[in-house]
């Protein structure tokens, strides 16, 4: 095979050979010729660094097959692990705002409580799957945090003391003055709408949809008196008040028709109309009644959130 073959011939294969560029028969034919010459096995060892050592190198394609497939069997494994840990700490994350961390709620009822400097406030959250984790004040609005109902934690009932030093604070809607003043969501929502013309009928629903006449009192229809003052509104309701109801019903209306007449600027006359058994009931309540119920110019109400406050405490509107 040596003399078959010739050393210059086999030299320059060899670069190839070392680089697995030769095809399976000339590698068989290098392999020969380097047994049997010891001058081309020196240059080959050379080149692979194998020098000294017996064992002629050996074809590797299936070799190199198999270690790519461990590496990408190995990428997949590592894939796969980094999904499964994304979605375990997803899950942790999710649960433990779930279950410990918790989330702003809107859905609590407080009562508070102004003396000496602090403000005392009680609460409870409506929603029986929640239960409550803890409280923040921040840009003077009190935060309640909630989690969801656990072994862990099913309190729903929290305190709290403010100290009134610090400035006003919002809880639950309701506005609390440094001085211990409390103004409701209510009387907020009422003075931010009251409004300059009765003849506005989108004012006036939004008036009494604060006032929440239609839970209270039920469904009507409205009709304006706008030709000539005094002018008036009348709320002409849809069902039937029972006669041992009327007196009820007269002085909820009453205390209605006050807060429309203080927070309608023009308005001169409230009027409720309503069947009661065989009797067709009319009832008028004018700005000179709403005066004497409340002592003073009902008018002046309207001048400041604060004053609308008033005049809901005087009528013992919540």
């Amino acid at each position: 095979m040596r003399n078959e073959i010739p050393c210059e011939v086999i030299e320059d294969l060899l670069p190839l050979y070392v680089d697995n560029l030769t095809q399976s028969g000339t590698n068989e034919i290098i392999k020969e010729h380097l047994k049997e010459c010891e001058s081309c096995l020196i240059k080959y060892e050379n080149m692979t660094g194998q020098l000294g050592k017996e064992e002629l190198k050996e074809e590797t394609p299936q070799v190199e097959i198999d270690y790519l497939k461990k590496i990408k069997r190995k990428n997949q494994n590592k894939i796969v692990l980094a999904t499964l840990s994304t979605i375990l700490i997803g899950a942790a994350i999710i649960l433990a705002k779930l279950f410990i961390i918790g989330s702003p709620i809107g859905d609590y009822q407080t009562k508070m409580e102004a003396a000496g400097g602090k403000l005392m406030i009680t609460g409870e959250i409506s929603d029986t799957s929640k239960a409550f984790r803890r409280y923040e004040i921040k840009d003077g609005v009190l935060v309640v945090y909630g989690t969801n109902s656990s072994f862990l934690n099913h309190r729903r009932q929290f305190t709290l003391e403010y100290e009134l030093n610090q400035g006003d604070i919002l809880v639950n809607g309701d506005l609390v003055k440094a001085d211990g003043t409390i103004i409701t969501e209510k009387a907020q929502n009422l003075y931010k709408h009251k409004n300059p013309y009765v003849g506005g009928m989108a004012g006036n629903a939004t008036l009494a949809g604060i006032l929440e006449i239609y839970p209270n009192l039920g469904s009507f229809t409205n009709e304006l008196q706008t030709s000539y003052e005094p002018y008036g509104w009348t709320l002409r309701f849809e069902h039937e008040v029972l006669p041992s109801n009327q007196m009820k019903f007269d002085s909820m209306m009453e205390s209605y028709a006050t807060v429309l007449l203080a927070l309608i600027d023009n308005c001169g006359g409230i009027t409720w109309t309503y069947q009661s058994g065989d009797e067709s009931v009319s009832k008028t309540f004018t700005l000179h009644n709403a005066n004497e119920r409340v002592e003073q110019d009902v008018k002046t109400f309207s001048v400041s959130p604060e004053r609308v406050q008033e005049l809901l405490n005087l009528l013992n509107i919540k």
